[in-house]
């Protein structure tokens, strides 16, 4: 393999990192509320995000999201049992919501041409493989992505350490020349840095609560969003 390479090669997570989410988040919050109170848990909007944020915040759902995110919070406001039947019916809505609701942040655009021109750029993530490539396919930055390792592609997940290590394998690169860009402490940031990556973490994520639990998952650098990132690589690189 050519391992000299010149340039620095930013991997990116996809979902809220460069996707946006949040109008997805919001029709979901919307909908798994109104089946929770019509299954007896009486709890409003602000107690419902509460108990939310806190699965998020203690790691209950593992590397997963959405339906992890359902099973954890019908474990503590309603009866069991009753997550597999809003799961199920939800299931559907969640798969259109997915493909009518989710874009590109409006910055991505830009902030990827911009950066394209010093680094090379890649993309590590545990999305699914048609919605992601349609949205690539279908916009100005796909062809901006060197390497795309997808989870449902290669049959492992993050925060698997085998998957970052084929990214950079496939790069022909070593760690120490990636810098992983991603929203959520425990499976992009902390991963990335045991394998020797320098890393970047987007706050503008519903996994904003997260807290560092050990050296790993702690980011080199915090970004709010995205478009933020060339100006602090610039720094970085005026300051070395």
């Amino acid at each position: 393999m050519n391992l000299h390479r010149k340039r620095q090669l930013l991997f990116f997570d996809v979902g809220q990192t460069l996707v946006n989410e949040w109008r997805f988040i919001d029709y979901f919050d919307q909908r798994f509320l109104e089946l929770l109170n019509g299954f007896g848990a009486r709890i409003d909007v602000r107690n419902y995000q509460a108990v939310r944020d806190s699965v998020i915040r203690d790691r209950r759902i593992g590397n997963g999201c959405i339906r992890e995110i359902i099973t954890e919070v019908c474990k503590l406001i309603s009866q069991t049992g009753y997550d597999k039947i809003i799961a199920n019916k939800l299931e559907y809505e969640l798969d259109e919501g997915g493909r009518n609701l989710f874009g590109f942040f409006d910055d991505v655009e830009q902030t990827i041409e911009i950066l394209s021109k010093q680094y090379d750029l890649g993309i590590i993530s545990n999305q699914s493989r048609v919605p992601i490539l349609h949205l690539l396919k279908y916009s100005n930055i796909g062809v901006f992505f060197k390497v795309i390792v997808l989870s449902s592609n290669v049959q492992m997940k993050k925060p698997n350490p085998k998957i970052f290590q084929l990214a950079v394998d496939t790069a022909e690169c070593h760690p120490e020349d990636c810098i992983m860009v991603g929203d959520r402490l425990d499976i992009d940031i902390g991963p990335a840095n045991k394998l020797g990556m320098k890393t970047i973490r987007i706050t503008n994520s519903i996994f904003k609560s997260q807290q560092p639990i050990d050296k790993f998952e702690q980011p080199l650098y915090t970004v709010t969003n995205l478009g933020d990132i060339p100006k602090l690589l610039l720094k970085i690189s005026n300051s070395c």
